[in-house]
């Protein structure tokens, strides 16, 4: 799980600041007139959306999305863990449900492009797909080591 927690955490902050220096060349570009670098903005977007949907599977990896926990502290520990696995198959069956749709959505765009960039919209769409993905295997590593969202990671 550690090397999985790694791998999704480098490539999002790899991600962040390949953003970062992009919305960066974006604004100096913008405000000094020197270059002229008409992709950032598309690239600027596409990255965004990366890193949301790698940042969403980290945060469920470390059980750190938010929760309401009010109702749920003031229930017996059994029927606790009664409610924490019917929440976590909710949540399996509905992030199953994103992928396959985000799936459909992104084959649909395989033929459209950005403007400025050569590169299939369907890129954007698959973000969707791998977040997903990634955070159904997230939510599997941290049910088969026996760990509830909010344990210590």
């Amino acid at each position: 799980m550690r090397a999985f927690r790694g791998v999704l955490e480098g490539t999002g902050a790899l991600l962040l600041a390949v953003l970062v220096l992009v919305a960066l060349l974006q604004v100096f570009a913008r405000y000094t007139n020197v270059v002229f670098v008409p992709w950032t903005e598309e690239m600027a977007r596409l990255l965004f959306v990366w890193v949301i949907w790698l940042g969403a599977a980290a945060a469920l990896l470390r059980g750190t999305h938010i929760r309401f926990e009010l109702f749920v502290q003031r229930l017996p520990p059994s029927l606790r863990r009664r409610l924490a696995r019917a929440v976590d198959a909710a949540v399996a069956v509905a992030l199953v449900v994103l992928a396959v749709y985000a799936w459909q959505v992104a084959r649909s765009q395989a033929d459209t492009t950005f403007l400025t960039v050569p590169l299939s919209v369907q890129w954007t769409y698959l973000a969707a797909v791998v977040g997903a993905v990634v955070m159904l295997i997230a939510l599997a590593l941290r049910l088969l080591g026996g760990r509830r969202p909010g344990d210590a990671p």
